[in-house]
């Protein structure tokens, strides 16, 4: 009853006087009477948001639960004189950032490193040959001792365990799309239609340990992309996802991006057995456009959306958290290049906060942060 009288004045100026300027008195008075109407559409962090400061080229893994690995690079200040293309690139290389104790340090042993895969104790990139600019060398380093071999073929490597073989591995069948899993877990295979129909959404193929037997999963090759499914260490499983909704009874395929409204997403966990469960994620407004992805964590999934409203207007595009039927945004803007830590506890990304236009003020804040979902509870390592 007391704000009767206030607002009862602010309909009266209306009447006397311009009524857009009266309207923005109304909603002025209604946010100092009441702050939190203001504050309503904020993200308020729950979690500890890391940022490294580093511009963010790409997330290449976590040596530990603490320590990422991360491509960075900068652009020297622009001058009279510079080439067209704009000042040289300054300060690139590959960063190692330890969350724990917050140091960032240039790692050489990088240098010149290409395709960098890093799971834990376990590091391989390639590295042009000396003197053979057609000759790539394969780097591995286990422990902290080095190896060096020749490439083979680019095609025969495991991103799972960061391997790359020097014979043809078993999961490798002409004509076939195949996905080699983690040390004895065998492979997964995508199998070509035989009726020549593109649409024809064939079941998954699980092979066990990289053997001929294998069985039919409850998932569609359609449904699945080969390159983003996850592995998650601490569950010793594997998270799949569809990428476009397909009807179940009458096997009708949406296009790819949005999702039916209030149609729940599909999660499928794959173990090394070849048991599959599903959970599902509620839908949710940012489901209606725009590429999402999912991540595996140990506190639940992390969702990715690029679902913006416009050139500089980030709209419902950000970094989510599905946890117990309950999806929570945790950052806004876009939310790229995410790497879990083995434990499911940190993640990394580039985050690129797309609130302006894309220029320098923009180019300077996309940069590798770092989010602990585990918050004060540590894990076993």
């Amino acid at each position: 009853m007391t704000i009767l009288p206030p607002i009862l004045f602010a309909l009266t100026v209306m009447n006397r006087a311009n009524k857009e300027n009266a309207a923005l008195l109304v909603v002025l008075f209604m946010l100092l009477v009441s702050p939190q109407l203001a504050a309503c559409s904020e993200i308020r962090p729950i979690y500890t948001i890391q940022d490294s400061g580093k511009r963010g080229g790409g997330v290449s893994g976590w040596l530990d639960n603490d320590r990422v690995v991360f491509y960075s690079e900068q652009r020297a200040q622009a001058k009279v004189g510079d080439d067209p293309e704009g000042p040289p690139i300054v300060d690139a290389g590959y960063y190692v950032w330890d969350t724990e104790s917050g140091t960032l340090s240039k790692d050489p042993r990088f240098e010149g490193a290409a395709k960098l895969c890093v799971q834990g104790n376990v590091v391989t990139f390639l590295r042009k040959s000396p003197g053979e600019e057609k000759q790539w060398l394969v780097v591995t380093r286990v422990n902290g001792e080095e190896n060096v071999a020749p490439l083979v073929n680019m095609e025969w490597f495991n991103r799972f365990n960061c391997r790359y073989y020097v014979q043809k591995p078993a999961w490798m069948i002409s004509n076939h799309q195949t996905l080699p899993l983690m040390n004895g877990h065998g492979f997964l295979e995508w199998v070509p239609s035989e009726r020549h129909v593109s649409e024809w959404n064939n079941p998954l193929r699980f092979h066990y340990k990289d053997a001929e037997e294998w069985i039919s999963l409850p998932i569609g090759t359609r449904e699945v992309w080969h390159n983003l499914v996850k592995y998650a260490p601490f569950k010793d499983a594997y998270l799949l996802y569809p990428v476009a909704y397909i009807d179940p009874l009458t096997g009708k395929e949406d296009p790819i991006g949005p999702w039916p409204k209030g149609k729940p997403v599909p999660i499928w966990w794959l173990g090394p057995d070849g048991t599959v469960t599903t959970e599902t994620i509620p839908y949710m407004r940012f489901m209606r456009g725009g590429s999402r992805a999912f991540f595996p964590t140990r506190e639940g999934i992390f969702v990715t959306s690029h679902k913006t409203d416009d050139l500089g207007k980030p709209g419902d595009a950000g970094g989510y958290l599905a946890r117990n039927d309950r999806v929570t945004k945790l950052i806004t803007g876009l939310v790229d290049r995410v790497s879990i830590s083995s434990d499911g506890c940190r993640v990394a990304f580039v985050h690129d906060p797309y609130d302006t236009m894309y220029g320098k003020d923009r180019l300077n804040r996309i940069t590798v942060k770092v989010i602990n979902i585990c918050q004060e509870n540590r894990h076993a390592r």
